[in-house]
């Protein structure tokens, strides 16, 4: 007969290895934890659909929003309304040029390939770092885990120093990029294993 399921205990254990869903896996386990089981009983509900196309929004911050006061707050009122419906949005001409973006996915997915150990010493739950990595922001509060690592960096309003960025892919974190430097707040991606 199996024990009794202490999610707290399994949770805390967890956490505390500071290894990430990426360092299980590399660690070589063979099931999947049972903080990681969505219960088969729990349903979702999915909103009703209007359409069977499906159109993601776009917030374009092309055409003046850092000149004017009125697209300004038109472009945060179309943010605002997006996140309100959809929980995500794309953005377009933002000023982000497309090889610091590729830049950005590398130097991310090099951290996540990097030893535990490198990326061991960014993990954190400490919300008001600027620089850290953990597993599931909701961890503790959630009824099952995601299957999912995160590397988030908060640049707004002091960029992080460089010596506090990791080395594989600070360098492109801090490139300068012109006026949308202004409006970043923060830069996080996640990598599912």
């Amino acid at each position: 007969m199996a024990g009794l399921y202490d999610r707290d205990s399994e949770v805390k254990a967890f956490d505390e290895m500071k290894i990430g869903v990426k360092g299980l896996v590399d660690a070589g386990i063979t099931h999947i934890p049972r903080i990681f089981h969505h219960s088969p009983h729990v349903t979702v509900e999915n909103p009703i659909k209007h359409s069977s196309t499906v159109v993601i929004p776009t917030i374009d911050l092309g055409g003046g929003m850092f000149e004017s006061t009125v697209t300004r707050e038109n472009v945060v009122a179309e943010v605002r309304d997006a996140v309100e419906k959809f929980g995500f949005f794309q953005v377009i001409k933002h000023g982000i040029p497309l090889d610091v973006m590729e830049k950005m996915k590398e130097g991310t997915r090099g951290f996540h390939e990097q030893d535990t150990e490198v990326k061991r010493g960014f993990y954190s739950r400490d919300i008001t770092k600027k620089v850290k990595y953990n597993t599931n922001f909701d961890l503790y509060s959630s009824q099952a885990a995601n299957w999912r690592d995160t590397l988030t960096t908060v640049m707004a309003h002091d960029v992080p120093r460089a010596e506090d960025l990791p080395k594989i892919c600070g360098y492109v974190l801090i490139t300068p990029i012109g006026p949308c430097i202004h409006m970043a707040c923060n830069w996080k991606m996640s990598i599912s294993v």
